[in-house]
């Protein structure tokens, strides 16, 4: 088995070796003009744009798995105790890859989707790939053909897109190489928490954080319903999504219509989801109006 940080023992000469691996490549959208404010003092400062852009991982990720090993689906099959997982944020960017095991592919698209969830609260957005490949990653480098194709292929993401022409959308898109071998898998926790955190659009798949932001209740024979609870609990969701949605609005460059484009895309998924908090809502008076609770 290879050593996690890339290097094959040959007599007492340690060889840096190229591994096929699990990358991923997530980057800030709109970040030069979070950077332009904050040096003019008309936006966030940069201590805290330092702050979010940690959001997109640090050493401390990589010794967590060193330390505990898998920390999502801590039973699925895996090659190595710290999956070989690697990150590297540099501005406003960062690349993530992992060994391939069913364990290495949920708890590297995990990651990346913590990320953007992270980064999606603070009115942030961001695009990336997610594919494998094979690469040369340690904590100080990360050089190889899998790294070239993620960071290649963001640009050209067009999960969602509303015309023919539309690229570039703000996804972090998954390669159907990826998607392919998670169909494969057959461990259930890997294929369900997978299937929480992506969507489709019927012909590419994405990381997609805004079901996260939701309320979901169950009756339950053992418990009585609480309309009330359940009210408030909804209002709470509608109003961070309106939150959310004020700070995509507060960073959209409007003089760039790519720009406005790309957060149209959010404000859309936003709303949706304030649809959903209605409906929940108009399902909360049925079930008050038919158990006769208060």
């Amino acid at each position: 088995m290879m050593p996690a940080i890339g290097y094959q023992q040959m007599g007492t000469v340690n060889t840096p070796i190229f591994k096929d691996k699990f990358v991923g490549y997530v980057d800030v959208l709109g970040f030069k003009t979070l950077v332009k404010a904050a040096e003019s003092g008309n936006g966030m400062s940069l201590s805290r744009l330092l702050e979010l852009l940690k959001l997109l991982g640090t050493s401390d990720n990589r010794h967590r798995y060193v330390k505990h090993g898998p920390h999502l689906c801590p039973r699925a099959p895996f090659l190595q105790h710290d999956l070989d997982f690697q990150v590297t944020q540099v501005s406003d960017c960062a690349v993530v890859s992992a060994e391939i095991s069913p364990s290495g592919i949920i708890n590297l698209v995990n990651h990346c989707w913590v990320a953007v969830l992270g980064l999606l609260t603070h009115g942030i957005m961001c695009r990336g790939y997610i594919t494998r490949g094979l690469v040369y990653h340690t904590e100080a480098q990360v050089i190889g053909s899998g790294y070239h194709r993620a960071v290649s292929m963001e640009q050209g993401v067009s999960a969602f897109r509303r015309n023919a022409d539309e690229r570039g959308t703000p996804y972090v898109e998954i390669d159907e190489s990826v998607c392919k071998y998670v169909r494969e898998c057959t461990d259930d926790c890997v294929r369900e928490m997978y299937s929480r955190q992506v969507e489709t659009d019927g012909s590419v798949t994405v990381l997609f954080p805004f079901k996260r932001i939701s309320h979901k209740f169950m009756l339950s024979p053992r418990s009585k319903f609480d309309a009330v609870k359940e009210k408030r609990a909804v209002q709470n969701v509608r109003a961070m999504l309106a939150e959310v949605k004020g700070r995509v609005e507060e960073f959209i460059n409007r003089l760039d219509p790519a720009a406005v484009s790309k957060a149209q895309h959010y404000i859309g998924a936003l709303d949706r989801q304030l649809e959903v908090c209605d409906r929940t809502d108009d399902v909360i008076d049925r079930l008050t109006s038919s158990l006769g609770t208060a």
